[in-house]
């Protein structure tokens, strides 16, 4: 009955169900009004469906309905050991190799080393992402009085391999309302930062938003590492740790820091 009823993709635009330009661009018209036959109309049910629900989830978290929501799990990605530092050859053209061990339990819980040409420069105790379902500030609440976030999330530091994308020596945080100073940018908007005022004693437990938090005296030093490690050109890491390479075998390169971030959750 559908195919009566809906043309082409501008059709679901004036029904206020999905915008054209995203029905154009998931099925690959080139105007909003090309014709859709049987074919691109299973397609086009398809997008329909899969916004539907997304709204739907949306609008959960906007109700607050979180009961149905589930911990994402944490990315697979190759250990790190410190034997790599010697035995992997492309980890040698990065000055620096953060490793971050976000594990809640061990001895080596909530610690961060700092590799300089394959050795040990610095060591820390941090505290990475609660791993919480951060519902969020209700109507009359502050986010940095009351402790809240601006908007529903999960507060997890994300596993795997990582380059550094951006260094804000003094970054305010608008998520939540507070300053983060010598903020390391290394996936979206995850960082390692100097620990809010007041928060210190938590160091060495789970206690952020998600960012890593370091010591007053560790942040600065920790930014200074990548400031004068400075950029070049790197090896294309993916997340789980290989390293990129084109049909033929050969390593991809490409301009970045030359530090990488290597984050997980190993118990000790």
């Amino acid at each position: 009955m559908l195919l009566y009823v809906f043309k082409s993709a501008e059709d679901f635009s004036f029904m206020g169900l999905v915008s054209c330009e995203k029905v154009r661009s998931r099925l690959k018209f080139k105007f909003c009004n090309q014709r859709i036959n049987e074919g691109f109309m299973k397609r086009l049910l398809f997008v329909l469906i899969v916004h539907f629900f997304s709204m739907t989830a949306l609008g959960q978290l906007a109700d607050g309905s979180d009961e149905t929501l589930v911990k994402p799990l944490d990315y697979e990605a190759r250990p790190f050991n410190d034997s790599d530092l010697k035995n992997i050859l492309w980890m040698k053209e990065f000055k620096n190799i953060i490793v971050i061990n976000k594990a809640n339990e061990g001895s080596d819980k909530q610690t961060m080393r700092l590799y300089t040409d394959g050795k040990l420069k610095e060591f820390t105790r941090i505290s990475t992402g609660r791993e919480n379902y951060e519902k969020g500030c209700a109507p009359n609440q502050i986010p940095k009085r009351d402790h809240c976030s601006k908007h529903a999330y999960w507060s997890q530091t994300p596993v795997g391999y990582f380059d550094v994308d951006d260094l804000v020596e003094n970054y305010f945080s608008n998520l939540w309302q507070t300053w983060m100073p010598y903020a390391v940018f290394f996936e979206s908007g995850i960082a390692t930062h100097q620990a809010p005022a007041g928060t210190e004693s938590k160091l060495g437990g789970r206690a952020s938003g998600g960012c890593v938090r370091l010591h007053p005296s560790a942040a600065p030093i920790i930014f200074n590492y990548v400031k004068n490690a400075g950029k070049g050109l790197i090896p294309k890491i993916n997340r789980n740790g290989d390293v990129a390479k084109t049909a033929q075998g050969d390593i991809i390169r490409e301009q970045g820091y030359k530090t990488l971030v290597i984050v997980q959750n190993v118990v000790k």
